[in-house]
Parts: structure tokens; C-alpha cells; sequence
């Protein structure tokens, strides 16, 4: 799931993140505001995008740890497109 924050500028940093994803068969959704979106990633410092991820970029995780995180982000995503098909 990639959450792309939509008061970027220049809007240029961020226009191709949305091709990337289709193509990539990643959902993404936009978000108000770069500094909210930092917060929920736990940094300071404001933030174009977050990739959340079902696997670790290092190290191993149990099959127990592995299996609850994909549960969990398969529920985000199913809440994430709910929200985003009900606003067209």
C-alpha cells in the first residue's frame, strides 16, 4: 500500500508514484497533508510517501509475525478501497 501525500511541491516530486503503483498492481490512496502523513509514520520531518510493507527489507520474521501482518494488511487495503470506491 503506498499513501501519497497530496499538498506536495512541486507537484512533480509525486505525479509518477500513481503509474508506478498501477503498474506495479500496489494500491495507493492520497492523503491531505504531508505533515499528517509523517506523524503517522512516526518521523518529524514532513513526508512526500509511505510504503507499507508486508515483509521486512531485512532480517526474517516468523511464519506466526508473517501471517498476522498480511492479515492485517489485507484489511487495511480492503478499508482503504471501501473508503476510496464510496467517494466516487
Amino acid at each position: 500500500l503506498c499513501v501519497i501525500a497530496g499538498n506536495i511541491s512541486p507537484i512533480d516530486v509525486i505525479t509518477h508514484l500513481p503509474i508506478l503503483c498501477e503498474e506495479a498492481n500496489v494500491p495507493y490512496i492520497y492523503v491531505t497533508s504531508k505533515e499528517e502523513l509523517a506523524t503517522a509514520g512516526t518521523t518529524k520531518r514532513p513526508t512526500c510517501c509511505v510504503l507499507v510493507m508486508t515483509k521486512p527489507a531485512k532480517g526474517e520474521i516468523t511464519e506466526e509475525v508473517k501471517e498476522k501482518l498480511e492479515s492485517e494488511y489485507k484489511q487495511v487495503v480492503t478499508e482503504v478501497a471501501e473508503v476510496t470506491s464510496s467517494m466516487f
